[in-house]
């Protein structure tokens, strides 16, 4: 049963006694008064956004709104913010009612419709990923490149990539049924099938999509029964020749708490890394945000920030919205001032120096195993290569002896440092995957 108010009532009284005293003003005119509350019922809270940039914003406030919603309603709401450029307000659509006409189900969950191909800047570190993308969302050809594993860390443009071949496909084939859902979303259902002892629409809804976009599959890792539940569904939509596109920020062979059989699965199609920007892509990402919102930033300061910020493509725009935050309320933004601005996030000749503890760190960040393991006298395959490329790494960018060397790993001797570094020189002459892993990590030291 819907609640007795509207939703701009809640949306009113949730800010005058709760938001705005964790809200500060100038956001909240800036970003969150471009919200339109369009929804209420006694699960879901729906805003409205007109483009991407405010929803990115807005987002990261999500249990902050959540628990002041809770807190004027006594509901447990679940928050949706939906982009609408045009300026609709879209209808609110139960979950149960999301089909066409047809009766075939199109998404499980909600795709962004600003993450097309189309505004997806492509640069040396993902033009790979991007062109398997557009390849599988062709659906041409669909046992080809299946399954899709995206990897690479965090704020690089994945779920874009995930988000744009489900847009094209719904667009291209609008009878296919494409399921989009976070891996935390896929966790959350089926507990709820688990305790209500009913797994007949949970399988049906993700057992018969044609096209199965997962993001962020990190997060089944120690899930036993979730895995089992993942494994039976990726084998039927392999089997029946349907695709599967997962995102991860390590790859398939690193997630070493998953089931082997199910890894091998992973492993078994078509894996894709997206790196950290260079400059000509982060100019280029910075040139698209100042034409979608409009903004004329000097060129001074675009370089600034294209500079400074190397790793995120996220924080590079996060750091770009403020600056425009600055020029939307008519402020004089000079260099000094944005450097001002921006302190917090960007700490001009903050750059590492290399050492040894900044390879493992890049090294362990890249194959997603952590410094301690590298450091440890453990010998499983995924912490043997990062541990060999790691020492490899010291004795050619720093000129560390064997002995220095092994101290530096945790005390190992120099005949094992020794040993490492020859198989890498052996491997670099043959090994093609060894060679570009290294070629990457050397990318991102710089």
């Amino acid at each position: 049963m819907a609640p007795a108010y509207s939703a701009e009532d809640v949306w009113r009284t949730c800010y005058n006694r709760v938001l705005k005293d964790e809200i500060q003003p100038l956001t909240y005119n800036t970003w969150f008064a471009k919200a339109v509350p369009f929804y209420a019922d006694d699960q879901v809270f729906g805003l409205a956004v007109p483009n991407n940039v405010v929803r990115d914003f807005i987002v990261p406030y999500k249990s902050i709104i959540e628990s002041a919603l809770k807190q004027v309603t006594h509901i447990l709401y679940r928050l949706q913010v939906i982009v609408r450029p045009d300026g609709t307000v879209p209808e609110p659509v139960a979950e149960t009612d999301r089909e066409t006409s047809n009766g075939v189900s199109l998404q499980r969950g909600q795709l962004n419709p600003e993450y097309t191909f189309d505004s997806f800047i492509v640069g040396s570190n993902n033009e790979f990923a991007h062109a398997t993308c557009v390849s599988v969302a062709s659906m041409k050809n669909p046992r080809n490149n299946n399954p899709l594993f995206i990897y690479g860390g965090s704020g690089l443009g994945k779920t874009h990539l995930l988000h744009a071949i489900g847009n094209r496909v719904s667009l291209d084939y609008p009878v296919k049924r494409v399921v989009y859902v976070q891996s935390e979303q896929f966790v959350n259902e089926l507990i709820a099938c688990i305790q209500n002892n009913d797994y007949t629409s949970f399988r049906e809804d993700y057992r018969f999509a044609d096209m199965l976009l997962i993001d962020d599959i990190q997060f089944i890792e120690g899930k036993e029964r979730m895995q089992v539940e993942f494994f039976h569904t990726f084998n039927m939509l392999y089997e029946s020749g349907k695709n599967v596109v997962l995102t991860c920020d390590k790859q398939p062979q690193n997630l070493t708490s998953l089931e082997e059989r199910l890894r091998t699965r992973l492993m078994s199609g078509l894996t894709a890394d997206i790196g950290p920007p260079d400059y000509e892509t982060r100019l280029a990402i910075l040139g698209k945000l100042q034409q979608a919102l409009q903004t004329s930033v000097s060129e001074e300061i675009i370089e600034y920030i294209a500079t400074n910020i190397t790793n995120n493509v996220r924080e590079l725009e996060g750091a770009f919205k403020t600056i425009h935050a600055l020029y939307a309320l008519g402020t004089d933004v000079t260099l000094d001032r944005a450097k001002h601005v921006l302190r917090n996030l960007i700490q001009p000749g903050a750059m590492r120096p290399l050492t040894c503890d900044f390879i493992m760190e890049v090294v362990g960040n890249y194959y997603g195993v952590s410094v301690d393991d590298i450091k440890s006298r453990k010998r499983s395959q995924n912490i043997v290569m990062p541990r060999r490329i790691d020492m490899y790494l010291c004795r050619n960018k720093l000129n560390l002896t064997y002995e220095e060397i092994g101290d530096a790993f945790g005390g190992k001797n120099h005949a094992t440092v020794l040993h490492a570094c020859d198989k890498m020189n052996e491997d670099l002459e043959t090994d093609f995957d060894i060679r570009e892993a290294l070629e990457k990590v050397e990318a991102r030291l710089q």
